[in-house]
């Protein structure tokens, strides 16, 4: 049995119960599950507070955050009054590749979204999940998580859809609903959440051939 490293990464659509599945895998495995933590370390390096990353990820900044960003480095009046650093699209996105590759190599883990099946696509010891729900599943989801009407989370769903969708086909060129990018892909709203953790279990140990 190899004892290498190895890794798995949870692709999902928002309400399709990712951290949830995350979370539980971990737990059987016996392996650390990294959510937000990638995110702090990143914001850790370029000593910035959490919520200044937060609502970049997985999506491309706007025409004024890249006009703004662009004038504070062309501006002397404007890079003085500036007192941090903003990561560009492209750094924020290397920064977390980098973390996560990092992280990678030194044990065995479970990553949460941020590309992390392209990123550790060449990592021979690797399971790549999707996990995917239905509409009415998705909205249930985030009414119960957020408090939110059902027009709010349809309103929501939509917006994250397109904005992870254009910000993964920017970086990875790829489409990242395509099923045969993965070991794995789950409808959790046909099978339940419960279901679809016992199914990744088991296809993480058939892979890479782990003890029951």
């Amino acid at each position: 049995m190899d004892t290498k490293p190895y890794v798995v990464t949870i692709s999902h659509q928002l309400g399709s119960g990712g951290a949830y599945l995350g979370e539980k895998l971990a737990a059987r495995l016996g392996i650390p599950f990294f959510d937000r933590e990638i995110l702090k370390e990143v914001a850790r390096q370029l000593d910035l507070a959490e919520s200044d990353l937060a609502n970049r990820e997985e999506r491309l900044s706007s025409f004024w955050q890249n006009y703004n960003r662009v004038a504070m480095l062309t501006d002397p009046a404007m890079t003085m009054a500036a007192q941090q650093y903003i990561p560009t699209d492209s750094e924020l996105f290397e920064m977390e590749c980098e973390t996560i590759q990092r992280i990678s190599e030194k044990k065995s883990a479970i990553f949460l979204g941020r590309c992390g099946r392209y990123v550790l696509r060449k990592n021979p010891r690797s399971v790549s999940i999707l996990l995917t729900a239905d509409q009415p599943a998705r909205i249930k989801r985030l009414r119960e998580l957020y408090n939110l009407s059902d027009a709010e989370a349809v309103e929501l769903i939509k917006t994250n859809d397109q904005k992870r969708e254009e910000y993964i086909r920017a970086f990875t060129k790829q489409n990242w609903l395509d099923a045969h990018y993965y070991d794995l892909c789950v409808a959790t709203s046909a099978v339940g959440w419960d279901c679809a953790v016992d199914l990744a279990e088991k296809c993480v140990r058939a892979k890479l051939q782990l003890p029951a």
